[in-house]
């Protein structure tokens, strides 16, 4: 598949001065990129020209001019990455790939002001050509607010669909990727979490209750486990059915960096806190798994009889209703 990408990095004034660095090739050795391929950067080229002086001193005297009030914490500056699926952009010629950022950088222009755009440069020294587009997050009524002119989740996918359509319609193979507001997956879910707790805690009283297997014979004992088990067989469930649709997510992340460690430019803060949030999530993930495997080795203890009595019942149960 051949996507269109488009994604944004908030920047605050700490973050500036390194981003001017590394898209205007102000560093002698990019160590921590080695896709960089220093010979080549000559070819780089600029369809907005970066400030006579340094982005920083340039955001202030426009947000000076502006007469926005600022705190410490203040996204200043607004990261734009611009490039398409590896192997599209390689096939283009180089007026073709010109056209192409020229297509994204009046679709943004648009959007954001050009006159709030600081620096457009294109990248060909790396795997795949992209381009950096930073801007000023100023609004027509001069605030400062990169949440007014980025918006929410929803309007953040809007932008992706509207960008999609203004670059397919000249590239009709493009596709749109698709949002974390349509898979409705951010992040493993908390009742998750709650749901495991329970059913370690039912796990030592339903052990207790299952150490005599002939207990499901012996009166009040067996009505006791039936009891228990009425109430952790669908919980058992619903928690191991979720706990494959997480790890098939998490899945679905690795793979997507995995794609993505190959697009130029793949803006290397962002791709780090990906990184993260799946190591994070695997290690939860890997914590309820624990929890999953400790269930299906008490459900491998209780006669399959048993079970299959208790799923009769609640699938009668729902029936009724």
């Amino acid at each position: 598949m051949t996507y269109a990408i488009l994604r944004f990095q908030k920047r605050k004034a700490g973050g500036v001065a390194a981003c001017e660095r590394h898209n205007e090739r102000k560093k002698e050795a990019y160590k921590s990129n080695p896709d960089i391929d220093v010979g080549r950067s000559k070819d780089n080229y600029h369809l907005v020209e970066p400030p006579c002086y340094t982005y920083k001193k340039e955001i202030n005297r426009m947000v000076a001019e502006a007469g926005c009030r600022t705190r410490k914490d203040s996204v200043m500056m607004v990261e734009t990455l611009i490039t398409a699926s590896p192997e599209f952009m390689n096939s283009l010629p180089p007026e073709e790939q010109k056209a192409y950022f020229q297509t994204a950088l009046d679709f943004i222009s648009e959007r954001v002001g050009k006159q709030n755009i600081l620096s457009a440069v294109v990248h060909m020294d790396e795997k795949t050509p992209h381009m950096h587009l930073c801007f000023v997050p100023l609004t027509p009524d001069n605030k400062l607010s990169a949440k007014s002119i980025l918006g929410n989740q929803k309007s953040l996918s809007e932008w992706q669909t509207a960008y999609h359509e203004r670059m397919s319609a000249r590239w009709s193979e493009l596709e749109r990727g698709q949002s974390s507001m349509e898979t409705k997956r951010k992040h493993i879910p908390t009742w998750l979490y709650k749901l495991g707790g329970r059913l370690d805690k039912q796990y030592a009283e339903i052990v207790s209750a299952l150490s005599d297997i002939n207990a499901f014979n012996a009166g009040k004992k067996r009505d006791k486990a039936l009891e228990l088990l009425s109430a952790w067989l669908p919980d058992v469930e619903k928690f191991s059915k979720e706990i494959g649709r997480q790890q098939a997510y998490i899945d679905s992340l690795k793979e997507k960096i995995g794609q993505e460690a190959d697009y130029a430019g793949r803006m290397r803060d962002e791709k780090y806190e990906q990184e993260l949030k799946v190591q994070k999530a695997n290690q939860r993930i890997f914590e309820l798994q624990k929890t999953n495997q400790q269930m299906g080795r008490l459900l491998s203890k209780i006669p399959p009889e048993i079970i299959a009595e208790k799923q009769s019942e609640q699938s009668e149960g729902k029936a009724g209703m």
